[in-house]
């Protein structure tokens, strides 16, 4: 599993931290990458191509699926993703 995002050095001031304590309360180990914060499309190409939107966080679950959207990111995980 992979989250990409932001990089806010704290897991409690954005989306990105509430993912990752999401993860961490599940005990899943997860993979980190923090993409510049210009949310411009040339910046965040990886994004871009994943989830055809420049904005993080983003994970990318053991089944390879990316899900964009903290909401959804949780949603998934609490229905066993």
């Amino acid at each position: 599993m992979k989250l990409y995002r932001c990089k806010t050095p704290t897991n409690r001031l954005c989306a990105c931290g509430k993912v990752a304590r999401a993860l961490e309360a599940r005990g899943l180990t997860y993979e980190t990458d923090r993409v510049p914060l210009s949310a411009k499309p040339e910046h965040r190409g990886t994004i871009m191509e994943l989830t055809g939107q420049p904005r993080v966080p983003v994970v990318i679950f053991d089944d390879g699926e990316a899900v964009h959207d903290s909401a959804r990111i949780v949603e998934r995980l609490q229905a066993g993703g």
